[in-house]
């Protein structure tokens, strides 16, 4: 496995230092270059996003065990000190010897080996790790690190902050969130819920498919799933099935490739319905990449609607694409333009529309889990640029729709100035639109990811539904 290390060292690296890079991508080109069996990929999934998951706890860890300062570890040599304590104290089936060896192995200057060897060989000789049932209590907050269910770890010094004194930094640092986001956390939700979204935060967050009801009921998804040794159950929405495999495991079934289901968690699922598509209608998605819930427009429609789907990416609407043939789908079709301009919208397709979707740009606080590199991002959390993009695609939106129709605005956010303040503030400044439903759902314990939608009608009198001929 050192090869693999190897690998998960490299793609770290590029994740931190190279903007525009993320992580999952970046694990399945890896897989594909390197030709990774199924025990390979599972282990640089886990230690890439691992360490990506806890990174701050990480480096409180090694600057507790580090006689260098921090800001003087060059990048690789933090990224291999990240990666080896993490097996040391995250992976109970990874020996303590071939957390230390291959990965200093994986390194290749000699001075950084030798550093890299005394910080983890010390962390393995002097942290204690017990079965959760074993601690009796009584430590003392900053020298204790609870793992999940299974055990705690007990650090000979003082190595996060003292919640009596900073409880955000506490926090933060114990759950590895930016101390900041977890300030305003607490402001808003108190000590208990904030503690419940950081726990979700940190758990390798659950894979759900929407069925294809064009294709087949659940019944006959989850049947067909099984019989290509995918484990899975039925999930919390009539359409939802909860997959017990690795995405990279379901996405190479036959079942998938057939156009059977697609992958999309729960909470991103109850945006379309909102719709309420039925043949016939004009619906416009105007950040459609990389478009799950535009297929799942066309799929509630029937493929009956005519649908418009607009993103500023040539290449995240190639993959748009691409899930569009593999689907069968025939009402989408696709543009590239600036969503946020109506007349570049206008100059190529009819409108205005039944129905437009703005699943807008916003900062991910609502999906860490599925999206760690969205940390860093929120470390001196200033949400003033993605708010304007929000409300410049809001107001184009208002433009592009019927006088009855709906806008459904959504997001992967839970701040407030994304979700909430932002609708407040469009019902001001278009007095002809009326708030119908809106809906936040907090990333905790046994949900999905965290989200918000909010759904306004146009008033007035629209035009009636007709099918357009094909």
């Amino acid at each position: 496995m050192t090869s693999v290390r190897r690998v998960a060292l490299e793609i770290l690296f590029e994740v931190h230092h190279r903007v525009g890079t993320y992580a999952q991508e970046r694990i399945q080109a890896a897989v594909r270059a390197h030709k990774l069996n199924k025990r390979e990929r599972r282990f640089l999934t886990e230690l890439v996003l691992g360490v990506m998951r806890h990174e701050r706890t990480l480096d409180c860890i090694v600057m507790a065990f580090s006689s260098v300062n921090w800001g003087e570890v060059e990048p690789r040599t933090r990224e291999a000190l990240r990666l080896g304590v993490y097996q040391l104290i995250w992976l109970d089936g990874v020996p303590p010897f071939a957390s230390v060896g291959e990965t200093v192995e994986a390194l290749q200057d000699k001075r950084a080996k030798g550093f890299v060897n005394a910080v983890l060989r010390a962390v393995d000789r002097l942290v204690r790790r017990v079965p959760l049932a074993a601690d009796r209590g009584g430590a003392s907050p900053r020298k204790r690190l609870q793992i999940g269910d299974r055990k705690v770890c007990f650090f000979p010094k003082p190595v996060f902050a003292d919640p009596e004194r900073d409880l955000a930094a506490w926090m933060a640092d114990v759950y590895a969130h930016p101390r900041e986001l977890v300030a305003r956390w607490l402001a808003r939700h108190g000590p208990d819920t904030t503690r419940a979204i950081l726990e979700k935060s940190l758990e390798p967050p659950p894979l759900f498919v929407r069925v294809n009801r064009r294709l087949g009921t659940r019944e006959q998804l989850l049947d067909l799933l099984r019989g290509e040794d995918i484990k899975c159950g039925e999930g919390n929405l009539p359409e939802s099935v909860r997959v017990l495999a690795p995405a990279g495991e379901l996405v190479a079934t036959k079942c998938f490739l057939a156009g059977r289901c697609t992958v999309q968690d729960e909470t991103a699922m109850l945006v379309a319905p909102q719709f309420e598509p039925k043949a016939g209608q004009l619906l416009l998605d105007l950040c459609a990449a990389p478009g799950g819930k535009t297929t799942h427009l066309a799929e509630l429609a029937d493929d009956q609607a005519t649908i418009m789907a607009v993103d500023r990416d040539e290449t995240r609407l190639e993959r748009l694409r691409e899930s569009i043939a593999r689907l069968g789908l025939k009402s989408i079709s696709c543009m590239v333009a600036d969503a946020s301009d109506p007349a570049a919208v206008r100059g190529v397709t009819p409108a205005p529309y039944d129905g437009v979707l703005v699943d807008a740009p916003c900062s991910n606080s609502g999906v860490l889990a599925r999206r760690p590199e969205a940390k860093a991002r929120l470390a001196a959390i200033d949400l003033t640029e993605l708010v304007a993009i929000q409300r410049k695609l809001l107001d184009a939106a208002v433009q592009l729709l019927f006088a009855g129709g709906r806008l459904v605005y959504s997001t992967c956010s839970i701040e407030p100035e994304e979700n909430g303040d932002q609708v407040r503030a469009l019902l001001e400044r278009s007095p002809d639109l009326e708030l119908e439903a809106e809906q936040e759902t907090l990333p905790t314990h046994g949900g999905g990811d965290g989200g918000y939608f909010a759904v306004l009608r146009k008033k007035g009198q629209g035009l009636p539904t007709m099918t357009v001929a094909r």
